[in-house]
């Protein structure tokens, strides 16, 4: 038998096959993503000492029924504002324990408002998506959002004082409803209101 000749009983190597490794090993970097971005997580404490930026009022949102309401009636309340969306899946799964934290009886009395704000492309499509919900939070609608409620992603929650402060925000789905945020959204709601600029006397008064 030649060198170039093959032996009956040798049969060649099978050629290893690598497609399930591979799907594999991208299904764990996407679990591992999706555990450190998208499931719900403590959010941050609030610091109400930090100066924090400036909210911004001059934005018009709308009601369901597609009825324009102005952010500037939020203007001296403690502000939970929740931008999502209802093809978000992180957003959907932290709907729960907001409305958990909004129906929260400590909250009764209270000088906070918690509002959602959906930025779907159709007020139809979200009006849909809440209608057999009993969530106690007000659900709106935004074509676009002002500068200071930009962030790379959503769910995104703004944490507003009622002296106009953004005093949180926090990018990502979250536990909300922990006697921590609880406690933290008192004393935000204790903060008091800006108090209006003193107008000018007229000249020559």
């Amino acid at each position: 038998m030649t060198d170039s000749e093959t032996s009956p009983l040798t049969e060649p190597l099978p050629k290893r096959d690598h497609t399930w490794p591979i799907v594999g090993g991208l299904f764990l970097a996407f679990w591992v993503v999706y555990l450190l971005v998208a499931s719900p997580r403590a959010p941050e404490e609030i610091d109400l000492a930090a100066p924090g930026k400036p909210a911004d009022y001059n934005w018009t949102l709308h009601d369901l029924d597609g009825q324009p309401v102005k952010f500037s009636n939020y203007a001296g309340k403690a502000v939970f504002l929740n931008i999502w969306a209802t093809w978000c899946p992180p957003c959907i799964g932290e709907m729960p324990s907001i409305a958990r934290l909004a129906g929260d009886a400590r909250f009764q009395g209270k000088n906070i408002a918690f509002v959602c704000v959906a930025t779907d492309d159709s007020i139809e499509t979200v009006r849909k998506f809440v209608r057999d919900k009993q969530w106690p939070m007000t659900i709106l609608h935004a074509d676009g959002l002002p500068g200071v409620f930009l962030t790379d992603g959503i769910p995104a929650t703004f944490i507003i004082a009622p002296d106009g402060r953004v005093v949180a925000t926090t990018v990502g789905s979250h536990d909300w409803d922990r006697p921590e945020v609880v406690k933290s959204l008192e004393a935000v709601a204790a903060v008091p209101p800006k108090s209006p600029a003193p107008t000018s006397a007229p000249a020559g008064s």
